[in-house]
């Protein structure tokens, strides 16, 4: 990617709980407009802020409706469909279980195990009320929003080509593809395969690093919302999708519905890698679309 100079921009910036890289044939402005971007998806949807819409929702939306930012108000609508397409299965007040298992820090807020994704109501005004004491974690799906946003200033800006890439969580656009290697859990430093991307997104989550002993028994941070149980089969799951945040909340309904999610991932034409527990691919799915421009598993 070149700009008009004939030199690639590029900046790296920590956001997000990971390093945030941009690459693009626009200026050092443009970058800076996309970081600006994620930045303000940190500061509104952050579990561990206490100025945050989620902060503010966790304290007080049980007992009033709670004015939200528009994106805030849109990740949240969008996580519903998540969850009404995937019958609860993604679940963002499960979030009371990732604090139990100390994923998340513990607040001022007292947990309650009653409510579910159902007992949040939403209005046309960006309201937000719990109809019962919950606590909600955007982590499963805000990422990909961020990197959505950054390329959407981008774009904004007429930049016409570029790679947002948060830990992982990338999209790319313009007319070229890129090539992104997805890490080998067991082994890092080795690759489990290469995807061909272009004008898509990609999400890859995984528990290697990540899982934990509580009371005797291994968990990890993937939960399945309908029983609360941690999803450990698997290690890794990539999804490549036309958005990155639809890319990300897929991730997650892989890891615990496996073949029974090919419906839905042909819904939203998104392909999806499985990795097992030894690291060996359990199987990929393409979903029915024209998809040979896109995306390519190599």
């Amino acid at each position: 990617m070149r700009s008009h100079s004939g030199i690639e921009i590029r900046r790296c910036r920590p956001l997000l709980g990971t390093l945030v890289e941009i690459a693009c044939q626009g200026s050092p402005h443009d970058i800076d407009c996309a970081f600006t971007a994620m930045e303000k998806v940190q500061r509104l949807m952050s579990f561990h802020d206490p100025t945050s819409d989620v902060a503010r929702m966790n304290r007080h939306a049980s007992r009033r409706p709670v004015k939200v930012h528009p994106w805030t108000w849109r990740v949240l609508k969008s996580a519903q469909e998540f969850s009404r397409k995937s019958d609860g299965v993604f679940d963002i007040t499960m979030a009371r279980q990732l604090v139990k298992w100390d994923y998340l820090p513990r607040s001022g807020t007292r947990l309650c195990s009653a409510g579910s994704w159902r007992d949040i109501v939403l209005d046309d005004e960006h309201n937000v009320q719990f109809r019962h004491r919950l606590i909600v974690d955007l982590g499963g799906i805000a990422k990909g929003f961020a990197v959505d946003r950054a390329v959407a200033a981008l774009k904004n800006n007429s930049v016409t080509a570029g790679i947002v890439n948060a830990g992982g969580d990338l999209r790319t656009f313009g007319s070229a593809s890129e090539v992104v290697y997805v890490r080998h859990p067991v082994e890092p430093t080795r690759t489990a395969g290469a995807v061909r991307l272009r004008e898509r997104a990609m999400a890859t989550s995984g528990v290697y690093f990540e899982r934990r002993k509580y009371r005797g028994k291994y968990v990890g941070p993937i939960l399945d919302g309908r029983t609360g149980q941690s999803a450990c089969e698997l290690i890794s799951v990539t999804v490549a999708a036309a958005e990155c945040m639809i890319a990300d909340a897929l991730t997650k309904l892989v890891f615990t519905l496996r073949e029974k999610v090919a419906g839905l991932l042909a819904q939203y034409r998104a392909d999806a890698l499985l990795l097992e527990r030894n690291g060996t691919p359990s199987w990929m799915f393409h979903s029915p679309c024209d998809t040979r421009d896109q995306t390519r598993f190599d």
